[in-house]
């Protein structure tokens, strides 16, 4: 299955010329689509930045005299961060591929690193930078979380995940979803851990489709409406998230799991929008259903959210709401982006 993957790389250029700078540019950017097997009709949007030193050339016109002339391009000047190498140029590919996030290809040539210092805060917050993403069913906080977090090299955690890893293991050694008590002691004997490459596992072993199945659709509004089960959830992700660099998406991050995070964001989109979206999610995973269902069961799911006792989808006061109607995931990644970018250069 295709879908939206990306890509980052930098190089150091020889001089701050203008050749130097287009030579390094365009062989970084040779070798990030040969290394990711990527053709010109693959790529969505390039994001080019440069260290303050570099003046003579945008590194953006390097795809432009490779011919990459269809694919939007954005070249944004880096800001001054000290210890970040000289004439340094960083690309943020954005393509659609059929590779997975572990066979992606980063790369960092002629001497240039992976650097996290333009995300970080000021004093005790440097890298610890955490992310809060919330916002009702389908209205695509998934896809943007996770291309959000590979873009910025963080974590990235789906709590949703974990109320329906929560849920089918309940439905497997039949847990009564209306015993509070019977969940609360079945969610302390599981163990979650975020490990490389953002995989969620339960008890030691990585969770798959079977968290996605209809039968825990149907079910997992059910279990995550006890305040039991959701006080000892907000635990287990804040134990999880506790040292920061971390993208988080739910229906209360903002709001219980991580209330003092700088950047929160609360995504909505139009029902019939979301019922699509759901839709075409659903068609991915094999699982067919007609809009009207699909539109009448978010309905539902809004108003379980929005109207339970414990720990209700509410925007956090001081969220920034995004309507991504109109929006392709790769334009709210870039308004998140932006937030980043004004919060960082607020903690320097």
């Amino acid at each position: 299955m295709r879908e939206i993957i990306a890509i980052r790389g930098a190089t150091i250029c020889e001089a701050n010329t203008r050749d130097a700078v287009l030579r390094a540019t365009e062989e970084l950017l040779t070798a990030l689509l040969d290394a990711n097997r990527l053709k010109d009709k693959d790529l969505v949007s390039i994001v080019f930045t440069g260290t303050p030193d570099i003046t003579a050339a945008f590194p953006a016109l390097a795809a432009r005299t490779m011919g990459l002339s269809d694919v939007p391009l954005l070249c944004a000047q880096e800001l001054a961060v000290e210890g970040a190498p000289k004439l340094c140029v960083r690309v943020l590919v954005y393509a659609e591929s059929c590779l997975s996030r572990q066979e992606v290809k980063h790369l960092y040539l002629h001497g240039a690193q992976v650097l996290r210092s333009e995300l970080a805060l000021k004093g005790a917050h440097r890298s610890r930078l955490s992310i809060a993403i919330d916002g009702p069913a389908g209205a695509g906080k998934s896809t943007v979380a996770r291309s959000l977090a590979e873009a910025l090299n963080m974590r990235y955690l789906d709590t949703g995940a974990m109320y329906r890893a929560l849920t089918w293991q309940a439905l497997k050694h039949s847990v009564d979803l209306q015993d509070d008590r019977a969940l609360t002691a079945l969610l302390e004997e599981l163990r979650f851990t975020l490990e490389d490459a953002s995989r969620l596992t339960l008890n030691g072993e990585p969770l798959g489709e079977e968290i996605r199945s209809q039968r825990v659709n149907q079910a997992v509004s059910r279990v995550a409406q006890w305040s039991s089960v959701r006080k000892l959830m907000v635990a287990k992700q804040q134990e999880i998230a506790e040292f920061g660099g971390i993208v988080m998406e739910g229906r209360d991050i903002g709001t219980e799991v991580l209330p003092d995070a700088p950047i929160k964001v609360f995504l909505v989109a139009d029902h019939a929008e979301r019922a699509r979206r759901r839709q075409l999610e659903m068609q991915s995973q094999g699982h067919v259903a007609p809009l009207t269902d699909i539109a009448e069961q978010i309905k539902e799911r809004d108003n379980k959210d929005s109207t339970r006792m414990a720990s209700p989808l509410r925007k956090a006061a001081d969220a920034v709401t995004i309507d991504c109607t109109l929006l392709s995931p790769e334009e709210v990644v870039q308004t998140i982006m932006n937030l980043v970018a004004v919060e960082t250069h607020a903690g320097i």
